[in-house]
């Protein structure tokens, strides 16, 4: 990895991947040392109807289920129907208070579905707050769930994506622990994550054709395509699926700037960014035709700061108009050490987010596992029935 932009606490990534691999010998490896464990898929929804379809072809019979955000409606119905007399599911939410007006919170949530149709294989959990939902995992701990379905919006009034990635990450990590197989499936009711899901593509997917996006184009909410890599090769690979002559370009983790040279020549300009004055240096005196900058990549508004600088030296005849610098940057290509390997996904999500909405780049590349290992989990479930249609 190059040189890091900050430092901060790193977060493990849980999704499923591929074991490290063994020392190099001379006999051909066992089947079992070549063994690639599934990712488990993270299903994304974002309507009711949605995720009733999701539910309905996800959920097997005899499942265990732990539905958290339960609305105890037709969904609720939906899981246990698919879990049959042989599953078990454990629907949670929070205790409901009443409003000023008298009125009760609890919404259109029946909580006596369970008594008036027979309670024996599920349970209804109220929680006085969300995080005591880890109390649910400990008590199930000798009976693991397959299924995890999650909706933060209905039990904290917003849909918080890291906070939902949060969860599903602890889950998947305490069944995995505690059970003897790994859970099968999380679907998880979220517009941003269902956004995320869309957009965020695992860089083979995009080499093989197997994701067909247009990347030289903006993604239909406006918000950037993220293409997650691993390895310099990679990283570098991606160019020509994402650049166009007309592009300002940024490179943050810049290094001795070869990639930034590369991105530099097939754009109209690539800036380089890195946090060491030395690095810096030696990248200027490298490729002296390209600009480069001493930067912290999570102070966004720097690079603004910086795009004005390269403006002036390019063209010191004339004034930099204020739109040209806020219009941000086309590509942007992340780096950065701490997020380059298998930990660092919360704070690699954070960065782009703070890049994304400072910067508005049609697309962000990153050089980083963890991402990558998310791209192989996270699904939008429209796309899935789209292709199921056709």
């Amino acid at each position: 990895s190059k040189s890091s932009a900050t430092s901060s606490a790193s977060t493990t990534c849980i999704a499923a991947s591929a074991p490290a691999s063994s020392a190099v010998t001379s006999k051909p490896p066992s089947p079992a040392s070549t063994h690639r464990v599934k990712p488990i898929p993270y299903i994304s929804t974002t309507s009711t109807i949605e995720h009733s379809r999701a539910l309905s072809q996800y959920i097997r019979s005899g499942d265990r289920v732990l539905e958290l955000g339960t609305q105890l409606d037709a969904c609720t119905e939906t899981i246990r129907e698919a879990i049959g007399v042989d599953g078990y599911g454990v629907f949670v939410d929070l205790k409901r208070t009443e409003t000023t007006s008298g009125r009760s919170g609890q919404g259109s949530r029946d909580s006596g579905m369970f008594q008036n149709s027979g309670g024996e294989n599920a349970k209804y959990i109220e929680l006085e707050q969300f995080v005591h939902y880890r109390s649910v995992l400990d008590d199930n701990v000798d009976s693991p769930f397959d299924v995890l379905v999650l909706d933060v919006t209905a039990m904290l009034g917003n849909d918080l994506e890291l906070t939902a990635l949060s969860v599903i990450f602890e889950f998947v990590d305490d069944m995995t622990r505690r059970g003897k197989q790994r859970p099968r499936a999380v679907i998880v009711k979220s517009k941003t994550i269902a956004s995320l899901s869309r957009r965020l593509v695992h860089a083979q997917r995009l080499f093989d054709g197997t994701v067909a996006r247009d990347f030289k184009s903006p993604s239909r909410d406006g918000r950037p395509y993220i293409i997650a890599g691993v390895g310099v090769e990679e990283y570098r690979r991606t160019i020509p699926h994402v650049l166009q002559d007309s592009d300002e370009c940024l490179e943050v983790g810049c290094f001795s700037g070869t990639t930034t040279k590369l991105v530099h020549d097939a754009s109209t300009y690539c800036i380089g960014v890195d946090i060491g004055p030395k690095i810096i240096k030696r990248a200027q005196a490298e490729h002296p035709e390209i600009y480069f900058a001493v930067g912290d990549a999570w102070r966004s508004l720097d690079m603004l700061r910086i795009k004005r600088n390269a403006a002036a030296v390019r063209d010191s005849t004339s004034p930099v108009s204020t739109d040209a610098i806020l219009s941000g940057y086309d590509v942007i290509y992340a780096d950065i050490g701490g997020l380059s390997g298998p930990d660092g996904l919360l704070e690699s999500l954070s960065l782009i987010d703070g890049l994304s909405y400072a910067l508005e780049p049609r697309c962000i590349v990153i050089k980083s596992l963890c991402m990558r290992r998310l791209a192989s989990s996270l699904r939008a479930y429209s796309d899935i029935w789209e292709r199921s249609q056709k």
